[in-house]
C-alpha cells in the first residue's frame, strides 16, 4: 500500500527567546503515514528510543498499562512489567539522572482520579514505586471526561513541566484547554497561570524542548470539527505561549494521542491511536513520520513571540518583540518578559 502523505508548508518566524537578533526561516512540515502494522490496540501511547528499538507504553487490557519493544520494521514484542503502571503513562529522565513516571491514578473508593508520579524502579521504567499526586489541586471525579493525559517534559534548565487537559466549562462540544504545572524536583508541582492551549486541543506531546526552540504535536478533541480528530503541530520559544496549531493530517479518519521520538535531526517518528469513524472505539496504534525541512508553501504558522508581561522561563535571557528589546526578569516572584 502506498504511504499517505500530507504536506503542509509553513513559514516559521523565529522570534526566539535567546540572546541576539531574531531570525526567520521558511520550512515545510511533511507527515507520512508509515506502511507498518504494529498489531497493538489502545490509546494514549508513550514512546522512547531504547537501544535499537522503540519502547511503547500503552493500555494493555485488564492488567492496565502494557509495554512492548518495536523494531524499525514495526514488529513489536510484549515486555514483562515488574509492577502495575497507571493510565496515560509517560516518563522522563530527571536532571539528576533518575527516572520518574507520570500517569493518571484512579481511586475507586474515593471516586476520584488524579495525575500522580512515582519513581521508576529501574532505568527501563517497567515498574514504579509508591505514587503521589503531583499537586493538591489535580484530583477530579472519576466521571470527569476530557481530562488528564499528562505529558511530562524536562526543561532546558532541569525543571519539569507537566501539561494536562482540563475542561473548566462544558458550554460547547469542544471545551478542552491545556494547563501546565512546574516543578524543581519532578515531585512537587505548582500550577502555572493561564492556559497553554485553548479551543479544544488535547493529548499534547512535546517533541523538542530547547532554549527558544520548542515543538509540540497534539490533536483536537472528539467533539471538534466533524469528529474526525486530526494531528496538529505548534511551536513556542518557552513552552508557555504556543503558536496557533497547524493541522498535519486530514480529517478522513480519527488520529489522536500522538507521541514521538526524534530519530534524526528534524525527523520525528510519531506513534498515535487511530479509528475509522467518530463512533468507532476500536483503536489501533499506528506509526508515521514527521519531517521538518526547507521549502515554501501557502500555509503559515508562527512561533509565539515574546511580549512584555508574558511568562518566560530563564532569568536574564534577552529577546525582541518587533523593535522592543525584552529581558526575562523576576517580577513579584514570577519570571516575565520586561522592557525595563
Amino acid at each position: 500500500m502506498r504511504a499517505l502523505k500530507v504536506l503542509i508548508s509553513s513559514a516559521i518566524i523565529a522570534s526566539v527567546a535567546a540572546v541576539g537578533s531574531p531570525s526567520s526561516a521558511v520550512v515545510s512540515w511533511e507527515f507520512t503515514q508509515d506502511s507498518v502494522s504494529l498489531g497493538l490496540t489502545g490509546v494514549s501511547p508513550h514512546a522512547e528510543r531504547v537501544g535499537s528499538n522503540d519502547r511503547l507504553w500503552y493500555p494493555g487490557g485488564l492488567e492496565g498499562t502494557a509495554a512492548s519493544d518495536c523494531n524499525d520494521a514495526g514488529v513489536c514484542a510484549r515486555l514483562t512489567l515488574t509492577s502495575r503502571l497507571g493510565n496515560d503513562f509517560t516518563a522522563v529522565t530527571l536532571a539528576n539522572g533518575t527516572r520518574r513516571a507520570y500517569f493518571v491514578d484512579i481511586s475507586p473508593n474515593a471516586g476520584t482520579k488524579t495525575v500522580s508520579s512515582a519513581a521508576c524502579t529501574t532505568s527501563e521504567c517497567l515498574g514504579v514505586g509508591t505514587s503521589t499526586p503531583i499537586a493538591s489541586d489535580v484530583a477530579v471525579s472519576n466521571d470527569e471526561r476530557a481530562w488528564g493525559v499528562p505529558d511530562a517534559v524536562v526543561l532546558p534548565d532541569g525543571r519539569v513541566r507537566v501539561y494536562l487537559v482540563v475542561s473548566p466549562t462544558k458550554s460547547n462540544s469542544c471545551p478542552e484547554k491545556v494547563v501546565s504545572y512546574i516543578s524543581s524536583d519532578g515531585v512537587n508541582f505548582t500550577k502555572e497561570s493561564g492556559y497553554r492551549l485553548e479551543g479544544g486541543y488535547v493529548d499534547t506531546e512535546v517533541l523538542r524542548a530547547k532554549d527558544g526552540d520548542w515543538l509540540m504535536i497534539t490533536s483536537n478533541g472528539p467533539g471538534c470539527g466533524n469528529g474526525m480528530q486530526q494531528l496538529f503541530v505548534t511551536t513556542s520559544n518557552d513552552g508557555l505561549s504556543w503558536s496557533a496549531p497547524q493541522a498535519v493530517t486530514k480529517a478522513d479518519r480519527r488520529r489522536l494521542d500522538p507521541t514521538g521520538i526524534e530519530v534524526s535531526p528534524n525527523v520525528f517518528r510519531i506513534y498515535y491511536a487511530t479509528s475509522s469513524s467518530p463512533m468507532d472505539q476500536n483503536y489501533t496504534l499506528a506509526r508515521g513520520t514527521l519531517k521538518l525541512g526547507s521549502g515554501t508553501g501557502s500555509g503559515q504558522v508562527s512561533i509565539a513571540s515574546p511580549k512584555a508581561g508574558r511568562p518566560c522561563t530563564k532569568l536574564g535571557v534577552k529577546a525582541k518583540s518587533g523593535k522592543i528589546k525584552l529581558t526575562c526578569k523576576k517580577v513579584k516572584g514570577k519570571l516575565v518578559w520586561s522592557k525595563k
